[in-house]
Parts: C-alpha cells; sequence; structure tokens
C-alpha cells in the first residue's frame, strides 16, 4: 500500500508539469517564487543579526512559524489532498491506509519545500554541523511534526466540516491570512531593522518549549553544551509526533467507516441561504434568520455604517486636540465594536413583526439572546483581528498585539452583553419595517433617551476594567503583560457575555406576552 501511494504522488507530482502550457508557467512561477522563499528565509537571518545568539532567536522564530502554517493551513484549505475517505474502496486494512498516506505525504510539494528549506539551513549555517547528528535529528523532527501536522489537520477538518460549509472554512482561512498579514509585514520590518530587540529573544524563548520550535531550540542547546536541555527539547518534538500519529491512526479507521449523507440533487434549487449553514436549533435557527435580516434591512446596515463614521470622528477630534498619534491608535477599533455591540440594545423593537414566532413557539429566551447575537459576532470577531494588525502597525511595536486583540474582543463581548439584557429590559419605538433608515414613530413617552443613554453608559463601565489592563500592557508590552491582558480580555468578556445572555434570557421568559402588546402599539 505505500508503495502504490508513493508512485501515485508521484504521478500527481508530475501531472503538473502536463496540459496546457499555460499550466506548465504557472507551476514553474509558483516553483521558482517557492525556492526564492525558501533560500530568504535561510538566508535573511545571516543578513539581519550579526551575533549568533540573534540569529539563533530569528531561526527559531522562523523555524515555529513555518510549522505552524504546515499544520494550520491544511485546516482550511485541503481540496487537493489525498484524504482516506478516498481509498474506502480499496481492499486494504485502515492501518495499511493510514501509513500509506503518512509516508507518501513527504513526496508532495509542500514537503518537498519543507526539504529545500532544511537543506539551505544546513548550507548556510556551518556552525551546526558539529556534532553532526544534531541536525540530522532536528531536521527528521521538523518534517514529522509538518508531515504529521499536515495530515491530522487536513483529517479533522474533511471529517468535523460538512461539504456545505468548506466554502465558508477556505473563507474564514482567507480572512486569517488578510488580518496576519500587516502583522508580518511590519513584524519583518522591525526584525531586520532591530534584531537585538528583546521581543525577538522572549519570542524564542517561549516558542523553543513548544512543539512547533523544540527541534531547533534543541539543536542550539546541543550546539551550546546544554545536554539537558537538548534532551528536554527533542523529547518535546517526538512526543508531539506520537500523540498525533496516535491521532491519525484513529481518524484514518473513523473515515474510512463513515457514510456519508447523499447530497440531494435539488438542494442547489432551493438553497435557504443562512439556514442551510446552521444546524436545526433555537439559537442557530434565530442566528440564521438575524444574519438574512442583517443583510436584507437598511435599518441595520445604517447601524453597521455609523460605528465607522463615529470612530472616524473620534480620531478627528484627538488629532485636532494634540493627541500622540500612538495613543489614539488605541481609540477606533475599542469604540467601533462598542458601536457594533450596542446597535444590538433594541433589537426585539427592530425585529418587532417577527417577535410573535418566538413567543407562540416557546423559545426560551437564551436561546432568542444567543441567536441575535451572531450577526454582531460573526462581523466583529474578523474586524477584531484585522483591525488588531492595523492598530499595532501604526503604534509601532507587534509585542502589543496580544493586549490589543483582549481589549478589542472584551469591549465587543461586553457591549453585546449589554445589549442582550437591555433590548429585553427596555424596548423602545424604532424604525418600522420598510421605511427610511432615519424615519423615527412618533409615540410619546417611549423613553428612548434613556435607554440609549443608560445601555451606553453600562457598557462603557463595564468595559473598563478589560480595557483598563489591555491599555497599560500595550503602552508597555512585554509578554507576560500582554498575554495576561489578552487573558482577562477573553475571560472577561465572555462572563460578562454569559450573563448578559442568561440575564436577558429570564426577563425575556418572563415579559415575552408583553412584547408583541408593546410592539403592535408602534409597529
Amino acid at each position: 500500500m505505500v508503495a502504490r501511494l508513493c508512485r501515485l504522488r508521484l504521478t500527481l507530482l508530475l501531472a503538473a508539469f502536463r496540459g496546457p502550457l499555460s499550466r506548465v508557467v504557472r507551476t514553474l512561477v509558483v516553483g521558482i517564487l517557492g525556492v526564492l522563499l525558501a533560500l530568504a528565509l535561510a538566508w535573511l537571518p545571516l543578513l539581519s543579526a550579526q551575533r549568533a545568539a540573534d540569529r539563533a532567536a530569528i531561526d527559531t522564530v522562523l523555524f515555529a512559524l513555518v510549522l505552524f502554517f504546515a499544520g494550520a493551513v491544511p485546516l482550511f484549505a485541503n481540496r487537493h489532498h489525498l484524504e482516506p475517505r478516498q481509498f474506502g474502496f480499496v481492499p486494504a486494512r485502515p492501518a495499511a491506509v493510514a501509513t500509506g498516506l503518512l509516508v507518501s505525504t513527504v513526496l508532495s510539494w509542500p514537503a518537498i519545500w519543507m526539504l529545500l528549506w532544511l537543506v539551505l539551513l544546513g548550507v548556510l549555517r556551518p556552525e551546526w554541523r558539529d556534532p553532526w547528528w544534531a541536525l540530522p535529528l532536528a531536521g527528521a523532527l521538523a518534517l514529522l511534526l509538518a508531515v504529521c501536522g499536515a495530515r491530522v489537520a487536513s483529517a479533522l477538518s474533511k471529517f468535523a466540516v460538512p461539504p456545505r460549509a468548506t466554502g465558508a472554512l477556505r473563507a474564514v482561512g482567507a480572512l486569517l491570512v488578510v488580518a496576519s498579514l500587516p502583522l508580518v509585514v511590519f513584524a519583518g520590518a522591525q526584525l531586520l531593522r532591530s534584531p537585538e530587540e528583546a521581543g525577538v529573544a522572549d519570542a524564542a524563548a517561549v516558542l523553543g518549549w513548544l512543539p512547533i520550535g523544540a527541534p531547533l531550540a534543541g539543536l542550539q542547546a546541543v550546539l551550546v553544551g546544554e545536554s539537558a536541555e537538548a534532551l528536554s527539547r527533542f523529547g518535546i518534538a517526538v512526543a508531539w509526533v506520537v500523540v498525533l500519529i496516535a491521532i491519525w491512526y484513529p481518524l484514518v479507521r473513523l473515515s474510512l467507516q463513515r457514510i456519508e449523507r447523499p447530497v440531494d440533487p435539488l438542494l442547489a434549487r432551493r438553497s435557504m441561504g443562512w439556514f442551510d449553514r446552521f444546524s436545526a436549533r433555537p439559537a442557530a435557527v434565530i442566528g440564521a434568520r438575524s444574519l438574512t435580516y442583517w443583510a436584507r434591512d437598511p435599518r441595520y446596515r445604517v447601524a453597521l455604517a455609523a460605528a465607522p463614521i463615529a470612530a472616524g470622528l473620534a480620531l478627528l477630534a484627538l488629532w485636532i486636540a494634540g493627541v500622540d498619534a500612538q495613543h489614539f491608535a488605541l481609540v477606533p477599533l475599542p469604540l467601533i465594536m462598542l458601536l457594533l455591540g450596542w446597535s444590538l440594545h433594541n433589537d426585539i423593537a427592530t425585529d418587532s413583526t417577527a417577535i410573535w414566532m418566538h413567543i407562540a413557539s416557546g423559545t426560551r429566551g437564551r436561546d432568542d439572546r444567543a441567536g441575535r447575537l451572531v450577526p454582531v459576532l460573526l462581523i466583529g470577531l474578523p474586524i477584531v483581528l484585522v483591525g488588531s494588525s492595523l492598530t499595532v502597525t501604526a503604534i509601532g511595536d507587534w509585542r502589543a498585539l496580544p493586549a490589543v486583540i483582549g481589549v478589542n474582543l472584551a469591549v465587543l463581548l461586553v457591549s453585546s452583553g449589554v445589549s442582550s439584557v437591555w433590548s429585553a429590559l427596555l424596548p423602545y419605538p424604532t424604525t418600522r419595517p420598510g421605511e427610511a433608515p432615519f424615519a423615527q414613530p412618533a409615540v410619546a413617552g417611549s423613553g428612548a433617551g434613556m435607554a440609549q443613554t443608560l445601555s451606553m453608559l453600562v457598557a462603557v463601565i463595564l468595559s473598563v476594567p478589560p480595557v483598563w489592563v489591555g491599555v497599560q500592557a500595550a503602552l508597555d508590552p512585554e509578554f507576560a503583560s500582554t498575554m495576561l491582558a489578552l487573558l482577562v480580555g477573553v475571560v472577561y468578556g465572555l462572563v460578562v457575555l454569559g450573563i448578559g445572555v442568561l440575564v436577558g434570557g429570564r426577563i425575556f421568559d418572563r415579559a415575552g406576552p408583553d412584547y408583541i402588546a408593546l410592539t403592535q402599539t408602534f409597529d
């Protein structure tokens, strides 16, 4: 089985050079670019650092990044991978299929590129050749980690994600790449300009104890005579390889035994939009309906457009006041997240024509609250990733990224949690469906001003603790403080969000019938 799959892999490799001339040229161009990238990754540390310790730190960081992407990319982009399910009709044991796929992965373009990069590292780092066994051991562990990680990630993605959701999964992967590009460019520029910064050494020290950086850290420990430390680093890498292999073989068995549900050929003709992409559970269905409304209803689009406009006005005011650019760069994104989460504070009134469905069907309040959060979180989380990368680029220090992400996530989650309570507690008249977005119903004593002011004030007050911790860490970034700020922001935001969903759901359960009577007065 191994020999057959290796021959199949070789055939697939050679097939890239057959067919139309445009395809062959495209393959050659991609191959040349890959060779240049491998050469750049191996040569740039020599160009940017003079001391051996600085070069070792840069190499460790780059080494860890390469192994990380080797395992992360197949989660989102694996359409051209050989998968266990494709061999379900072959009369072979699952263990033979698993072994064949694992071994034959070495004969793939990403694995060949990694082998080239490792060879270039060995050629351009003559100091790594003594003792002779350290470099081959580190390279073998790196290749094993990359191959096993890619196979397990691809199998998990294929096994867990249904075929109809693969497009959305690829979109998420592309979004993450776009979000990381500003950070990668900025970090690379900083690395070439000042490789002796403490941040590079700190990152290398942490990554060296993770599986993705342990092989090279073990090699560096061998070179300086730290045998015990080298054994520990190599042991971490070996242990992770064993774990990945232990996951891979059961995954192959489950994939070969699993029977796929046949796809209805008429599914594309009667697609239900977002409802096809969510499970048939109350909160998920409400989330799909809310996403449909956000895509079609101009009232929600106005709320989305207002957030960046408000952030731009705040930036203009800070610029006129003469605030330092490093400080006011932290302001726009949290403000956008605050307004985005706050836009749900009157969602029951905005959704007044459909609230009767939730009441009549006996939908639990917490499901209603959780479902209405889906559009805000689906829009806000990617903005947090992209915007945080741009923010640290403006600040000028990529070490602040975890703290900035923690601040923005906390503000988004806190404001969403407060809105989950407030839309159930104090709904007030709003623009009717089908009317102009800026039209307002003439209803006396609606309490709109009080509801808006109080909900915004509570969201701001509850956001102060994580924002304070995050800003302090971002202005004086150290690894421990920024990671603590990220942890505080995520945990604090999730706690407030969970409490908001539960409290808002309890209010919704008690006041459900009153909502129908209330919305009929201004609908």
